[in-house]
């Protein structure tokens, strides 16, 4: 009996490799339909949650007061000095100025004080107080040169009280400041009289002494103009050596400004120069050294009593001018609009956002329902199953050896 012969075994197709599967966008869909309730009621439990949150919420009423800022703010004599140092802002009415001492520390504690808001916050800190107020009030400024202040509270009447309170506070401290300068200027001007009716003083009893012991003496026209003109020049000349050193506190060697009084300064030295070299003889050409002392003398006293005397006349003049401005300093806040007490909340936007809590939440459902579907399909491959079975049994074992 003969055997059948053995057939070889039948050969496998080689593997396929697995192509990567496509996004499906049916399956997709079809599976947020599978979820539908599920993701909707996400959605609506997020709403309903905000819902819940605005009812309970404490609202905020907004009030704004509105201020002009005044463009004659500057006195004239210090107008010129304030545009060349680029300290006020003539375009937009100095309004920056403004909006920052509104939002300064000084304002934010006069208010938190005058309305005790450390009880009303129910902190103690004063640094959280400040930063509470600071963070309800907004202080927008406008080119036209107008500023509102806008604050919000729960109490409407006290939302009110708090704007015109900043506008009050501002104009408080502003007036201090404002007579704090003219006092300071009426209080220098003050000793510098004092000296100068010293000094006056003086010079009269210096020329009456050289009255008394030489009473023929007559003062020389010649010599007495040609003094007054070489002490006129060294005044020149000492001005604008304080222009130049006041200038250079806050600007270089190269400043335009700096070198036309640097050249202005070499010019009135030459000028001096020449006056004293031509002080030195009379109009007439006869020497000083030949005029009689006592002339010369008496010439130097009376100049000195005329210069003391016009020195001390404007003085005065300014003392008094400073004392009218010190007593009748007004007030430049200028209140447009008074903040009134709102019957309308400013916060919290409840319909916004009620309507954006069920957004998020459906979005939040689509997620949660796409994640779960994502696990699901990866633990159902049967490569991840074994790798999951390993994992399990691995984790297992080496709890047990723990134990």
């Amino acid at each position: 009996m003969t055997s059948a012969p053995i057939q070889p075994p039948p050969t496998l197709p080689p593997p396929v490799a697995r192509q990567p599967r496509e996004l499906d966008l049916f399956s997709f869909a079809l599976m947020l339909l599978r979820h539908l309730h599920f993701i909707l009621g996400c959605g609506l439990i997020a709403f309903l949650w905000m819902v819940v949150n605005m009812l309970h919420a404490k609202p905020r009423y907004a009030s704004t007061a509105v201020m002009i800022v005044p463009q004659n703010a500057v006195s004239p004599g210090r107008l010129g000095a304030q545009i060349s140092m680029s300290s006020i802002d003539l375009l937009s009415g100095g309004g920056e100025l403004y909006v920052d001492m509104l939002r300064s520390r000084s304002v934010l504690d006069r208010v938190i004080d005058d309305y005790d808001l450390k009880t009303v916050y129910g902190s103690a800190d004063l640094d959280t107080v400040e930063a509470q107020l600071a963070g309800m009030t907004t202080v927008e400024s406008q080119r036209d040169g107008i500023i509102h202040v806008t604050v919000q509270d729960s109490s409407p009447p006290r939302a009110a009280a708090l704007a015109n309170d900043y506008l009050h506070q501002l104009d408080l401290l502003n007036s201090h400041l404002v007579l704090t300068s003219v006092g300071e200027e009426r209080a220098y001007l003050e000793r510098e009289l004092f000296k100068e009716k010293d000094s006056l003083a003086d010079a009269e009893v210096a020329l009456k002494q050289v009255q008394e012991a030489n009473s023929g003496v007559t003062p020389d026209a010649a010599a007495s103009a040609q003094l007054g003109a070489v002490e006129s020049a060294r005044a020149q000349l000492r001005a604008t050596q304080i222009h130049l050193d006041s200038l250079l506190t806050g600007e270089t060697e190269g400043n335009p400004e700096v070198i036309r009084l640097r050249s202005e300064i070499a010019g009135l030295t030459n000028q001096l120069e020449q006056l004293q070299r031509g002080a030195n003889s009379t109009s007439n050409g006869t020497p000083t050294t030949e005029v009689p002392e006592q002339t010369l003398i008496y010439t130097r006293r009376l100049r000195d009593v005329k210069f003391h005397e016009e020195l001390y006349e404007l003085l005065e003049k300014q003392f008094e001018e400073a004392k009218q401005q010190e007593a009748k300093t007004p007030s430049i806040v200028q209140v447009l609009d008074s903040a009134v007490p709102s019957k309308r909340k400013a916060w919290p936007p409840r319909t916004y956002y009620c309507i954006m809590a069920g957004i998020f939440g459906t979005i939040a459902g689509v997620f949660l329902v796409s994640l779960w579907a994502l696990i699901r399909a990866y633990i159902g491959n049967p490569e991840n199953a074994d790798k999951l079975h390993q994992i399990k049994t691995l984790y297992r074992r080496r709890s047990q050896e723990q134990f």
